[in-house]
This record gives C-alpha cells, structure tokens and sequence, in this order.
C-alpha cells in the first residue's frame, strides 16, 4: 500500500505541477487572488497536455538516471530493463511534444506562435537535439553522458516557455514589475548563501560515500577511483574559482546598478556554488584514497 502511494504521488505532483504551467502560459490566470475560472483555468487542453508530458519527462529522466546507477553498479539486468525503460519513454516523451504542437495551436495560437520566433525557437531546436542525443547514448549504453544530454533536453524545455512568455508572466504582469527591490534580492542572495554553507557540506558529504562506495555491500576495487578532480581541474583550482566567482557576484550585486550587471552576478553567485561543490566533492575523493 506504501509503494503504491508513492507511485501515485509520483504521478500526480508533475501533472499537477504541468497544469498549472500550462494554465499560465495560456494567460488563463489573471494577477489577483480567487481570480479565474476554479477550473478550466488548470484543465484545458494545454494544461492537460503539459500534464502529461511532465509526467513522460519524469518517467524518462529517472529511467536515464537509474540506468546510469545500475551500470555503476554492474547489475546487468537491471541496467537493460532500465534501459529498454528509457528507450520507450523518451520515444513516447517525443510523440506527446509533437502531437502536442497541434494542441497548442488549436487551444492558444498565441503561444503556439511565440515557441517557433526568437529565442523560444532556439530552445525547441536545442531540446529536440538533445533529446535525440540522449536516446542515441542510451542506445549505445553511454549512460554517464546521456544523464547530461537529458537534463539539457529538460532545460531547454523550461527556457523556451520562459523565453516564449519573456517578459510576461501573468496578464498585465511582467517580470521588471514583479521583481522585488534591490535591498530585498541582495538579502535574498546573503539567505541563500547562509543555508548553502548548512546544506552543500552535508550533500558533499552525501555524495562523498556514494562515490567511493560506502553504500554499497562490497567494497570497489583498490585503485578504481583516480585522485583527480571534478571537470579534470584539481580541488585547489575549483577553490580558487569558487572565491572569484563569489568575489564576483558580490561586488557585481551590491556596487553596479545595472540590470546585466545584476544578471551577472546571479550567475556568479551560482558559479560558486557549483565550483565550491565541486571543489568540496573532489577533495573529499581524494582524501578517501590516500587513506591507507
């Protein structure tokens, strides 16, 4: 009964989340509490098909994925069914975006217009790309990378509804008249950073003994793990990085007043969190083969 919660949960959260998506890429929800339709705001046939299409992405990405761990694991035939799991729900996953243009254009010809102009465009075209990258290195069993094409397929996804309802978000709403004032995001990034410095030290940890196997039953072979560090640069490098792109976002978002700028800086912010993580990651790998 417990499995059975969980598998409908994990059907019912991307659907649900797909729905609203699509109610407000379709201008269906106005700006305003208890305004619009209570419920062809959310099921239309937009929504709907959004809907599911979260769900099929879902169901692809996690088979990707664990396809990926149960060849890590050596498991042969869990790897295959994985696989074979894959292969169908990316293909499904493709069917339901093609067929799904013709929704789109039947129920809101706005958006349907807005997806093949501009940058909306380019990231259809890069999405398609990548998801067909992805089925050929599932196919050919290159897991590790096809977890990267995947989750650029999803991405891309995201960019393009951004890029299509840029700078809406809701009717008579744009992002420069929602956004929050300066004050409030420079405290919003110093929140951010605050729980980062709790959260990313236990997730470094976490993915410390996933790596070097202290999961797992049998211990990996001696020598299996090289001591080098994550994107082929060493944990002193990632440091190092990790301290200029902080420097970076910092000065970026409190001095400059210019909205690139800012833009700048938000990505600075996020350039050292990953690098910090990875640095973190990476000196924990090679500490762990040291040990004699």
């Amino acid at each position: 009964m417990l499995f059975r919660s969980f598998s409908v949960s994990s059907i019912l959260v991307p659907f649900a989340l797909g729905t609203a998506i699509g109610g407000i890429a379709t201008d269906r929800v106005p700006v305003g509490n208890a305004l619009g339709h209570l419920f062809s705001s959310w099921l239309n046939p937009t929504s709907i098909l959004i809907g599911v299409l979260a769900v099929v992405i879902s169901a692809y990405l996690a088979a990707v994925y664990l396809a990926a761990d149960a060849a890590h694991l050596g498991d042969e035939s869990l790897e295959r069914e994985f696989r074979y799991r894959a292969l169908g729900a990316g293909v499904v996953a493709g069917a339901v975006a093609i067929g799904g243009i013709f929704v789109v254009r039947a129920d809101y010809p706005q958006l349907f217009h807005s997806l093949l102009s501009g940058g909306a465009l380019s990231a259809v075209i890069i999405s398609a790309l990548a998801a067909l990258a992805t089925l050929a290195l599932v196919y050919v069993r290159r897991f590790e990378t096809a977890r990267y094409t995947a989750a650029a397929a999803v991405a891309a996804v995201i960019a393009g509804w951004a890029a299509a309802r840029w700078p809406t978000i809701l009717p008579g709403l744009t992002v420069y008249r929602a956004a929050a004032g300066h004050d409030t995001l420079v405290w919003i990034v110093v929140a951010v950073l605050g729980g980062g410095a709790i959260l990313f030290p236990s997730l470094a940890l976490l993915f410390r003994l996933t790596l070097t196997g202290r999961f797992q039953a049998q211990e990996e072979p001696e020598g299996q793990l090289e001591a080098r560090g994550a994107l082929g640069m060493s944990p002193r490098l990632l440091a190092r990085l990790a301290v200029a792109f902080l420097i970076a976002g910092l000065g970026l978002l409190n001095i400059a007043d210019a909205s690139w700028t800012h833009a700048v800086g938000v990505i600075s912010i996020a350039g050292f969190i990953i690098t910090g993580f990875l640095a973190v990651v990476s000196d924990g790998l090679r500490s762990e083969e040291t040990v004699p």
